[in-house]
């Protein structure tokens, strides 16, 4: 029963770690119904600057936000160079562009910290606390607890406040809501810089919790946080979120029954089988085309 536990907080761990940056994804998603290919490159860049930050001695908690900030700002210029000009071209024209944005920071993360696998120091603590006379690990209830924090800080934001309202305007339709008067030429760029900030957080809590950051990792996490939010549901919010919980829960648990090396294909035989019983995910809806 113990190990079962420690599975189950090792899982939404992970799948904390994922929903965070499918959340990224979905938000970009939701407006422009287009796939921001660059955004796991952005993480990993906002990954390495958190490393450097702390080898060179910047306070935990600095070195973490300003990291974050980076990757907001990362995700606006890439909004700004490779999407807003091709924003109405033809769609495989803007995926082309952001694949070459990713590309060029793929390549400077690459000629600044070189391709190797670099260590990353241990900013939450690998304690166990006893409960009910069962060991439980300190480090991934942390991790989970952050997410829940950025994730319900998002949600107020856009729930309760102008810019969400002013979002939600843009999300059913772009070009009414600028007739409307909304800038939109503001509000992607912000939605492009909350994905960069929850992207890197998440980035973050996930070299954390593997001790380890290379260059490929935003290859993996592009695969891991698009799976999450095609399970919760494409453009939705909180359908990532969950996506991501489930993943990481599926991963974990796979591991116990058939090992780590097939744990990959498990959870996404997990995400197949949901999909055929739910095409548009679990919190998904059938949306007609936009013309």
């Amino acid at each position: 029963m113990a190990y079962v536990i420690e599975q189950l907080i090792n899982g939404l761990a992970v799948g904390s770690v994922y929903a965070l940056i499918a959340v990224g994804y979905s938000m970009v998603y939701s407006i422009l119904y287009l796939i921001n290919f660059a955004h796991g490159d952005v993480i990993t860049f906002g990954a390495f600057t958190a490393l450097t930050m702390l080898v060179i001695g910047v306070p935990i908690p600095v070195a973490l936000f300003l990291a974050c900030v980076l990757g907001a700002a990362l995700g606006m210029t890439v909004e700004r160079i490779a999407y807003r000009p091709v924003r109405y071209a033809n769609r495989i024209v803007p995926m082309i562009s952001a694949l070459g944005a990713g590309l060029v920071i793929a390549s400077t993360a690459q000629a600044i910290w070189g391709p190797e696998v670099h260590a990353f120091p241990q900013v939450i603590p690998r304690w166990s606390f006893e409960l009910f006379g069962q060991l439980i690990p300190f480090q991934p209830l942390i991790i989970i607890a952050i997410a829940v924090v950025l994730v319900a800080i998002a949600t107020v934001l856009l729930d309760y406040t102008r810019l969400g309202r002013a979002t939600k305007c843009v999300c059913q339709d772009i070009h009414a809501a600028q007739l409307m008067g909304i800038p939109i030429n503001t509000i992607v760029p912000l939605v492009y810089a909350i994905g960069g900030f929850l992207g890197v957080a998440g980035a973050i809590l996930y070299v954390t919790y593997f001790n380890a950051v290379y260059i490929q990792m935003g290859l993996l996490a592009t695969f891991k946080a698009w799976s999450a939010a095609m399970l919760g549901g494409v453009g939705n919010f909180h359908g990532a979120f969950v996506g991501g919980l489930l993943l990481g829960i599926a991963e974990a648990f796979s591991v116990v029954v058939v090992g780590s090396a097939f744990k990959d294909g498990v959870s996404l035989v997990f995400i197949v089988l949901i999909l055929l019983l739910k095409p548009d995910g679990l919190f998904g809806e059938r949306t007609t085309a936009r013309s």
